[in-house]
């Protein structure tokens, strides 16, 4: 069947784009208020293994990640797409009637094989029409857009659960899939030129894999940008333990969630005026190190509260560390992606796929670390950041010496 398709404008493009990068956001910041009854209601054995819920998305997000942007370069932008909508619709009804935490496990395993598609190819949708700074700044702009949905997510899941329990939560996430699926099917065209399509076979994989690999700048940013986003998940999935039991917070959690997210969409914004200024090498040098020095701050100072600062403390710094993350994200994926050209698609699979693979690593070693404090995040923010802090600085020198 033909649909015609007009092509979106920069504002509709912009919030399309945003919508597809945001099922990922969605599937984990909805669920994150239901988290407690998961562990109830199906008989989670021990406390840190609810964290799975979140990490087992992010776990399925990471396999999708290595195929689609392959499919994407061979076949197109948009049937991939699709694909993956329909994979992760099936993931979500999975979920809705789990009987048991594996059963939900494999549910939102399949969420995450499926939700990667939108995510990754509206990557290579804005590499194929940006690039440069340009690209930057579109990508910031993106997200500002999409850190709305982080906003709002808890409130929705918060009173899915009050109203109608933690399945509906997933029911909603069905209802955004096919919301933004038909939003693109009906309005965003191919972006792909038929000249540039990739034959799909053996030797083009292994020549991308060895082109990505080959490239210094993408490895290097491929590590910067897993330790960021492992540390970030922590936040995540630990976030519902740390703010309602730890800090005793009960239904005001998603207040509090929402308000982070805005952090991370107010500095998105500023990030999109600032990046054309200072460059984007700058600016992520600026944002790792306020991370590193405000957690060494935390860590010091938390010998003054016996290793358990309080919450108004925590909250002024998750505030700092939330900003700087909003620096950090878009920024980071544009200098992996700086280089790639027509095998964006490839390029964008086997870079967010590595990242979220070594991001996974990190939030498990972070997570399940957790105790009674919330120290144990703090620690984890600090030895990312100037992980990050130190690769980064090295190509700020070579593009330094270079000028």
């Amino acid at each position: 069947m033909n649909v015609k398709k007009n092509t979106p404008g920069k504002l509709e493009f912009m919030i399309l784009m945003a919508g597809m990068t945001a099922v990922e956001a969605f599937s984990i910041d909805a669920i994150a208020p239901g988290l407690g009854e998961i562990s109830n209601d199906l008989n989670v054995r021990k406390d840190n293994y609810r964290q799975f819920v979140i990490t087992g998305f992010s776990l399925g997000y990471s396999i999708g990640l290595i195929f689609y942007g392959f499919l994407a370069d061979h076949f197109g932008r948009r049937m991939p797409v699709l694909i993956g909508f329909l994979i992760y619709l099936g993931g979500s009804i999975t979920c809705v009637f789990a009987d048991s935490f594996s059963t939900l496990m494999i549910g939102r395993v399949a969420q995450g094989i499926g939700g990667a598609a939108p995510y990754v190819i509206a990557i290579a949708i804005v590499r194929d029409k940006y690039s440069g700074q340009e690209m930057a700044s579109m990508l910031s702009l993106i997200l500002m857009v999409f850190m709305g949905v982080p906003i709002i997510a808890p409130f929705i899941g918060q009173g899915f659960l009050l109203w109608f329990g933690w399945r509906s939560i997933f029911m909603s996430m069905a209802l955004f899939g096919v919301i933004v699926m038909s939003w693109f099917f009906l309005r965003q065209s191919e972006t792909l030129a038929d000249k540039h399509r990739i034959m799909l076979s053996v030797p083009t994989i292994k020549q991308s894999v060895r082109e990505v690999i080959a490239c210094k700048q993408a490895m290097r940013y491929v590590v910067v940008n897993g330790v960021i986003l492992g540390a970030f998940f922590a936040f995540l999935s630990t976030g519902q333990q740390i703010f309602q039991e730890i800090h005793g917070l009960g239904v005001w959690f998603p207040a509090v969630y929402a308000l982070l997210s805005s952090v991370i969409g107010l500095s998105s914004y500023f990030n999109s005026k600032w990046v054309e200024k200072v460059g984007v090498v700058t600016l992520v040098h600026r944002a790792l190190t306020a991370i590193a020095v405000v957690s060494l701050i935390l860590l010091l100072t938390s010998f003054y509260w016996v290793g358990s600062p309080p919450l108004w403390a925590y909250m002024i710094y998750m505030f700092i560390v939330m900003f700087n993350c909003g620096l950090l994200f878009g920024n980071v994926m544009s200098l992996t992606m700086e280089s790639m050209g027509e095998r964006a698609g490839a390029a964008s699979s086997l870079i967010n796929s590595a990242s979220m693979f070594f991001a996974i690593i990190v939030a498990t070693l972070i997570g399940t670390q957790l105790k009674t404090n919330s120290l144990i995040l703090v620690v984890g923010f600090f030895v990312c950041s100037a992980i990050g802090w130190g690769l980064n600085f090295h190509e700020l020198r070579s593009r330094t010496r270079i000028a």
